[in-house]
């Protein structure tokens, strides 16, 4: 394509590198990625394409190039906002990489930015898990004060993060359900349509009267 005097936009490598996730090609899709950021394309908008690659990344259980391409983000992708932060603390944490979301996370408040109340919440719960009460008091002392300063109640931001991830509990297994009926509904579909084809052929094997 820059052969002929062409240079692809966002929209060509997001294409490109779906396409290569699509293939289970991560080390391809790795290098788009690097390229789109290096070129200053990653926005927020297309936060979605970074959250695609970071979560088949970890599911591949390939943490290192995981974090390799969220410093890429860090150090070419600009000033990253809160959605940006909380894709990747939660895709580590959905891969049981407790500490390292929560290190994530420590980094995310130094840089000014507060975490949402349904990933701290999350977070104290995997901490309790854990038995690891330093680092939840860290957070918590870190997140007490930043609350403070944006005149927010630290008691009701508690709460709602706990609402929240109950509500976030209740709409993946709805979403669940919603997918095993459909599948089910196919299969019974199809049942239904083979007994159909089935009957229609019994009536060309009979023989005439």
């Amino acid at each position: 394509m820059e052969a002929s005097g062409l240079s692809p936009g966002l929209d060509s490598f997001v294409i490109i590198i779906h396409g290569f996730l699509g293939q289970n090609s991560l080390i391809g899709a790795c290098k788009h990625f690097r390229e789109m950021v290096g070129r200053g394309l990653l926005s927020t908008p297309q936060y979605g394409i970074m959250k695609d690659l970071l979560n088949s990344l970890l599911r591949d259980e390939k943490l290192e190039l995981a974090k390799e391409v969220w410093g890429l983000i860090v150090s070419k992708g600009g000033k990253l906002n809160v959605y940006a932060w909380t894709i990747w603390i939660h895709a580590l944490f959905a891969k049981k990489h407790v500490k390292e979301a929560c290190s994530y996370c420590i980094e995310m408040m130094e840089a000014g930015i507060m975490p949402q109340a349904d990933t701290f919440a999350m977070l104290m719960k995997g901490l309790k898990k854990m038995y690891n009460r330093v680092i939840a008091a860290e957070i918590t002392e870190k997140v007490r004060v930043m609350a403070e300063e944006r005149n927010v109640s630290f008691k009701m931001y508690k709460r709602r993060g706990v609402v929240d991830l109950v509500e976030k509990k209740k709409r993946k297994k709805k979403m669940e359900r919603r997918k095993g009926k459909g599948s089910r509904g196919r299969a019974g579909g199809r049942g239904h349509s083979s007994r159909r084809r089935e009957n229609v052929l019994s009536l060309y094997n009979e023989e005439d009267p």
